[in-house]
């Protein structure tokens, strides 16, 4: 088992970064570029076996040189990226988003952030561009298979070397199927988990166990590396941010990556070759630092610029990610693993706890600090505050349909009125409207209920195939029960957010995943689905409703913006930028279109009352997003409960009929 060079995994390594960059460039053609992560565990696991077993076969293994290696290999860099990320987030971050950065700073000081993003990953958690560290989700990963991995490694050597390849596959298989298993039900936590990404570790694991044997055929090992890279280049070109990933779709670039490593060394292999050229090399050998870097120079700079970037800009930045990897390669990397520094072991461990502890301290100090927010001026500060500005739901009582499944109902209105003469239904849309529709109840002595949660549109049968949103039929149904059991409540107000779950897309550049939704009927989740499970559900939600003898009010949606508006509007402040984030009145009806045509369709059937709240948000151009100044969203799509209160004469109408 030779441990000689392999200009080729270099090159291999070149071509995962590469186009890792390129995707987190937002080039469209590299629309799966985020595969090359998974390359990059076929190879770590791979090059890792290789050594451990190596140091086995000459009966030297030691646990302390191991993680002496691992120190030498990732700490230098990393502590100095995030040295540097965390010298301009003092500069260019405002409270919330430091606070929030000494959170993942915390992690990523201790190889969890994997976890860390996992369960940041919430519904009105800001999107991963906002994110400097989000990257290092995949270092946690490795670094925690390899506090185990070694002890494994050297008890099934020693205990049971002649099924260690029967025992370690029979490993990759669970771990596959568990992902396999959990991508559809759990999928951020099938994504984020190392369990559920140990199965790639492993076939590099396997790869070391069983190499191949010399001689090999030349024109065998051409077809398989030819069909390895075809399979990476596929899945490079042609995922995309609606791909289920990892699972069975995670195969095609990890099972491409193993046949490269396993055939491109033989001799005349045209992959090898290819992988093996001085540019690919480079690439490879810079690939650390070039992963380390290339995150945070795009996530900073695009909050600095307040806007999306140009091709231009984004080549760019990927130059001076390039200049930043070099310097980092050949001055911080280099010295320290060719053991021209820290020589001895004690003085390693020594340096590496006192640089965690370091970064720790730090990065508490920024979440106990809440982000220092006397760095900024008071008219920043308020700006910032209406991110905060989100309705405050009055008395609730808990509903239940049983034990273990619960809804809300939250009173509004005039409480001097003994019972509820209406119900609001919503998701968080329907949320954020309720001031307005408070004020309009109390002025004209209506007392009303709310019923809804955030994601779960405001339709029957229907929910969002993404984790967490499971239960969203369950509270419908009870919703269901409890008009039936309250015949005073004579209007129910449909409010939600209606493009995002129709279109399945964010409102133009706007930051975030697609949403799926589906039925009973759904055979195949996607975005032509999305329309014809909006159009079942709204049918059915009318015909049940009407059955009941309700008076239906359809609230139609509020415009969207690209942009989380507190936070550009201070940062453009801040930074004396020029920029326009009000959307255009046409971009927001043509994507209202499709709900409206249902609407329509239904609305002399069932009589139905609709209130436009763009009406008082927009004009024929422009739909407004501040006032003398001040925002008037908490996030991109959210009205703040200030200027939702201003809303309310729009509901007046219901409460006169």
């Amino acid at each position: 088992m030779s441990l000689n060079y392999r200009p080729d995994i270099d090159g291999l390594r070149g071509l995962a970064i590469i186009s890792v960059i390129l995707f987190h460039a937002e080039l469209a053609i590299f629309s799966g570029g985020y595969i090359g992560v998974d390359v990059f565990f076929v190879i770590s696991g791979f090059l890792i076996s290789q050594i451990l077993l190596k140091d086995f076969q000459a009966r030297h293994f030691s646990l302390t040189r191991f993680y002496v290696r691992r120190i030498r290999r990732i700490f230098p860099a990393l502590f100095t990226v995030l040295l540097v990320s965390s010298a301009v987030a003092l500069w260019l971050l405002f409270p919330v988003e430091l606070k929030a950065y000494g959170k993942s700073l915390l992690a990523a000081t201790l190889f969890v952030s994997n976890y860390y993003f996992m369960f940041d990953s919430g519904y009105f958690t800001y999107p991963a561009e906002t994110k400097p560290l989000m990257h290092l989700w995949s270092l946690a990963v490795e670094e925690q298979f390899y506090i185990v991995f070694p002890l494994y490694l050297y008890l099934l050597q020693r205990f049971f070397k002649r099924r260690l390849g029967v025992i370690t596959l029979l490993m990759l298989i669970a771990s596959l199927l568990y992902s396999v298993l959990m991508i559809n039900s759990v999928p951020m936590d099938t994504f984020y988990s190392a369990p559920a990404r140990a199965w790639e570790l492993l076939l590099g694991c396997v790869l070391a166990i069983y190499p191949k044997k010399s001689p090999f055929n030349s024109a065998l090992a051409n077809v398989l590396t030819i069909v390895g890279v075809s399979a990476i280049v596929y899945a490079t070109l042609f995922y995309n941010n609606r791909t289920i990933f990892p699972g069975l779709t995670a195969l095609l670039p990890v099972v491409g990556s193993a046949l490269i490593i396993y055939a491109a060394d033989s001799d005349r292999n045209l992959v090898g070759w290819l992988l093996g050229s001085k540019l690919f090399r480079y690439t490879g050998l810079l690939s650390y630092s070039l992963y380390l870097w290339h995150w945070p120079v795009f996530v900073f700079y695009k909050m600095y610029a307040v806007r999306e970037l140009s091709d231009t800009e984004s080549m760019l930045l990927i130059v001076v990610t390039f200049v930043f990897s070099a310097l980092s390669w050949k001055f911080i990397e280099q010295p320290f693993r060719q053991r021209r520094r820290l020589k001895p072991q004690k003085v390693v461990f020594l340096t590496a706890a006192g640089v965690m502890y370091g970064s720790a301290f730090f990065a508490v100090v920024l979440v106990v600090g809440q982000g220092f927010p006397d760095r900024y001026s008071h008219r920043i500060n308020k700006i910032l505050a209406v991110a905060n500005d989100d309705p405050k739901r009055n008395f609730c009582e808990r509903m239940s349909a049983n034990a273990d499944k619960a809804l809300k109902v939250c009173y509004l209105g005039d409480f001097k009125q003994a019972k509820a003469s209406f119900a609001v239904w919503g998701d968080s849309h329907g949320e954020a409207i309720l001031p307005a529709i408070n004020l309009s109840a109390k002025r004209l002595s209506h007392k009303g209920v709310f019923v809804g949660k955030g994601g779960c549109l405001s339709l029957l049968g229907a929910y969002q195939a993404r984790q967490g949103f499971e239960g969203c039929i369950d509270n419908a149904n009870v919703f269901m029960r409890y008009l039936s059991a309250h015949p005073e409540i004579n209007t129910v107000i449909l409010a939600s957010r209606w493009a995002v779950y129709a279109m399945g897309e964010s409102f133009k550049n706007e930051k975030g995943y697609t949403v799926y939704i589906k039925d009973s009927d759904t055979e195949a989740i996607s975005l032509a689905e999305n329309k014809r499970v909006f159009s079942r559900a709204m049918q059915r939600t009318l015909e049940k409703l009407s059955s009941l003898g309700l008076q239906i009010v359809f609230v139609g949606q509020v415009p969207e913006t690209e942009w989380i508006i507190p936070v550009a509007t201070a940062r453009a402040k801040q930074l004396a930028h020029q920029l326009e984030f009000r959307p255009k009145f046409a971009d927001y009806w043509e994507r209202q279109n499709f709900v409206m045509d249902v609407i329509r369709q239904n609305r002399q059937r069932y009589a139905l009352k609709v209130v436009q709240p763009y009406k008082a948000l927009c004009d024929e151009d422009y739909c407004r997003v501040y006032e003398n100044g001040i925002p008037m969203y908490r996030d991109s799509n959210h009205l703040s409960r200030t200027h939702a209160n201003k809303l309310s004469p729009l509901f007046d109408s219901i409460f006169q009929l």
